[in-house]
């Protein structure tokens, strides 16, 4: 401890040692140098590591800045031993001065060192002209960047506007990568396919919209890789399912002259489809072969009529000149007509008044009529030319013309009928032979002047001929039986017709009338009319003859019944009170006597039943006839149930009939086939309806003894019988009774038959009998 404070002693104490002034032999000059010089020095070697220290603290990306600390410690030392020497000058502090500059010396050895040390780094930074050169480039960046800044603002500008633009037009515009995903859509893309923007961003066009091509997507890929572009039709799906067909232009972008993406514009044309396809159905529907050409003359379009007319295939005629289907003849002066066409385009037909001819594929020639009408397209006018054959009309034309010569002829030789022509105001402009031999004028006489002169003065008077134009006129025809006036004045009754004569355009140019003497027929209708007179007369006598004969009729059938009632019941008892008393032989007399009277009163039922049928009213209503005829077979089964009889019943059969009579009618027919089947084993019978001659008619069919055609006429007149009592009983009234039914129900009933074979009877309800078959 004490040596520790010597030693602090001996190092702040000057002991023997003589201040520098001594050495300077306190020369004020120089001594103050040497301190003016020292603090200068002192001061700016202080300044300079707070600088540095300044410098480090606001510059801490600095590489090294360690370094500079370490030297402004060596710099502050360095300062500190020349403040040293300053007080070295009055005071002899000679150990602190060494150990200033001891400590200096440490500090500027280690710094000296560490700089070597750290030479090859700081080589290595860049030089002042490379920092400079990397600033100039550094400046040239920022100013690019800056204007590559501005561009993309700008573009980006531009780009909105672009798109904003794209939203204002109707078509639907998308854009796509290389990819196919979509990167732009526009509202009207939103609006044609149902999709918002940010539904389709990233999605692949084709899949979303499932597009149908109207050629390979190869081709159309090639032509965008070629040209850059391409312009078609295509298929698109909506987002709802329903289709849509696009008119769509493909246009390639670039960057830097690679392909980068592909702007798609699609225009709805499905209405304008729809109304083509329209178009041509009707194009193709048209009667005419139809030719549309365009201004240099060339086929555009042609309809199958054109091929069938001309014999080209379609694909022959388009883009060709349309004198193809010229005579060469014409063909020379067409392109100057044509032209002159174009200059002046109309609806109109083509070489009016001129005979017009077109050249098949063979060569032949046919007359034709042209009808041109213009077409006013984006592309320019297209003159669309029907073309009609008119070879048919032609030789119909010649036929026409012979026929009217050959009228002409047998009208003028025609000698029962005046025939003459009139114009519109009745005055005659042709007479034949037959109007001379009727009317009694020769030609020269009557011509010109009006037909009125062959009519009454009355008739005159009262306007009739005028009338009679009119009333044609308005109607198409008259026609009037009436008296007419000769040129002697005589009069007879004709039969009139008048026919007014139009042109095509429907314009009147006159009148036909044919007049024929009836004066015969007049005469004969009256007679006719006399006899028919006569004859109700005496058709109304009869029907009271008739009415009295029936009523009588009646009364003696109905009188007849009670002496047949008693012999009957007489004999009947006869038969019971003395069977004992009469032999064999008187019994069967008894019997023959019931037998026969039993017969007659069968008879008289059925004649009552005919009389009846003539003063019963009908009640007609809806019949099922099937069911009515089951139900006669039924009962007649019943009756006899030991029969073998195959039916057949054709089953839902109608008609409309009084009830009442049309079971008489099935009863009767039906009773007799069950009758005349009576001697097979296994008879048939046979119930339906068929068409006969066109009119709906009912049949009833047997296999039983049939009967002799020959005497079919027979068959429905009372009391005939074809076949003998020993063989099948009956009255003969009958069929007699279904004929007078059928007769009151407006029908009609015949029968076929052959002997051994059965019978067939037809029938029909209100309705026309066949011709021929009425009996």
């Amino acid at each position: 401890m004490v040596g520790m404070i010597h030693t602090s002693i001996r190092l702040f104490m000057s002991g023997t040692f003589q201040p520098h002034g001594y050495c300077y032999q306190w020369n004020a000059g120089l001594v103050w140098l040497h301190v003016i010089s020292d603090v200068v020095i002192a001061v700016a070697y202080f300044t300079i590591p707070l600088t540095l220290m300044f410098f480090i603290r606001k510059r801490r990306d600095l590489p090294f800045s360690w370094m500079f600390a370490l030297f402004g410690l060596f710099i502050i030392a360095c300062g500190t031993t020349h403040i040293m020497e300053i007080w070295n000058l009055w005071h002899a502090e000679y150990w602190i001065a060494g150990i200033a500059k001891a400590i200096t010396a440490i500090a500027s050895v280690g710094t000296a060192i560490l700089l070597v040390m750290l030479m090859p780094q700081a080589l290595a930074l860049p030089t002042t002209n490379q920092w400079m050169k990397a600033k100039k480039e550094l400046e040239n960046e920022i100013s690019e960047r800056r204007g590559l800044e501005l561009h993309l603002r700008r573009n980006e500008s531009t780009f909105r506007q672009i798109a904003a633009l794209m939203d204002l037009t109707h078509d639907a515009i998308f854009v796509r990568n290389l990819q196919g995903e979509f990167v732009f859509w526009n509202k009207a893309a939103e609006t044609l396919y149902g999709w918002r923007k940010d539904e389709v961003i990233g999605k692949t066009t084709h899949d979303l919209l499932q597009t149908v091509f109207s050629e390979p997507i190869e081709q159309i890929n090639a032509e965008m890789a070629r040209s850059g572009y391409w312009e078609g039709e295509l298929v698109h799906h909506r987002r709802d399912g329903t289709t849509v067909i696009v008119s769509s232009r493909w246009a390639m972008s670039s960057d830097e002259g690679e392909p980068a993406k592909i702007l798609e514009s699609n225009r709805d044309i499905t209405k304008r489809k729809e109304e083509e396809g329209k178009f041509r159905s009707l194009l193709e529907a048209a009667p005419d072969a139809v030719v549309i050409v365009n201004d240099d003359g060339r086929i555009v379009l042609v309809n199958s009529q054109t091929e069938r007319m001309f014999g080209y295939m379609r694909s022959e005629m388009l883009d060709q000149e349309v004198e193809m289907l010229l005579p060469d003849k014409f063909r020379g002066k067409h392109p100057g007509h044509r032209n002159r066409f174009y200059s002046h385009p109309k609806v109109r037909t083509m070489g009016a008044g001129v005979e017009l001819y077109a050249r098949r594929k063979d060569g032949s020639e046919i007359p034709v009529e042209i009808s041109l009408s213009p077409l006013e397209t984006k592309g320019g006018i297209l003159v669309s030319a029907s073309i009609r054959d008119i070879s048919e009309r032609k030789r119909a034309m010649e036929t026409i013309r012979q026929s009217d010569e050959k009228l002409r002829l047998l009208i003028q030789g025609v000698k029962d009928y005046a025939i003459l022509m009139l114009d519109s105001e009745g005055r005659i402009n042709t007479w034949n032979e037959g109007a001379e031999r009727i009317n009694g004028y020769r030609a020269e006489e009557i011509l010109g002047t009006h037909f009125s002169k062959f009519y009454t003065a009355d008739d005159v008077a009262a306007d009739k001929p005028s009338q009679e134009l009119t009333i044609a006129e308005q109607n198409g025809r008259f026609e009037v039986e009436g008296w007419r006036v000769r040129k002697d004045g005589t009069r007879f009754w004709a039969n009139v017709v008048i026919t007014p004569l139009r042109d095509e355009f429907g314009q009147l140019r006159g009148f036909g009338k044919v007049t024929r003497d009836i004066s015969a027929r007049k005469k004969t209708e009256e007679d006719t009319d006399l006899q028919r007179k006569e004859v109700a007369q005496k058709n109304a006598q009869l029907l009271v003859a008739n009415n009295e004969l029936e009523s009588f009729s009646y009364s003696v059938s109905h009188d007849l019944r009670t002496p047949l009632r008693t012999i009957d019941g007489f004999s009947h008892a006869l038969l019971e009170d003395y069977a004992g008393k009469l032999d064999d032989e008187g019994k069967s007399h008894l019997q023959r006597i019931r037998s026969a009277t039993q017969r007659m009163g069968n008879l008289i039922d059925d004649l009552l039943n005919l009389a009846r049928l003539s003063r019963a009213s009908l009640h007609l209503q809806l019949l099922d006839v099937s069911s009515l005829v089951n139900s006669i077979v039924s009962d007649l089964c019943k009756a006899q149930p030991e029969r073998q009889v195959e039916l057949q019943i054709t089953e839902g059969l109608k008609a409309t009939a009084d009830a009442g009579l049309l079971r008489i009618v099935l009863e009767n027919l039906l009773g007799n086939a069950w009758k005349f089947t009576s001697k097979k084993p296994v008879a048939r019978i046979e119930f339906g309806r068929v068409k006969c001659r066109g009119i709906s008619t009912f049949f009833l069919r047997d296999d039983g003894a049939g009967f002799d055609p020959e005497y079919a006429g027979r068959l429905f007149g009372a009391f005939q019988r074809l076949h003998g009592l020993s063989e099948f009983e009956g009255t003969g009234i009958g069929l007699a009774t279904v004929w007078r039914i059928i007769q009151r129900h407006n029908g009609h009933i015949w029968a076929e038959g052959m002997v051994g074979h059965g019978a067939t009877f037809y029938f029909t309800l209100d309705e026309p009998s066949p011709q021929g078959a009425q009996i």
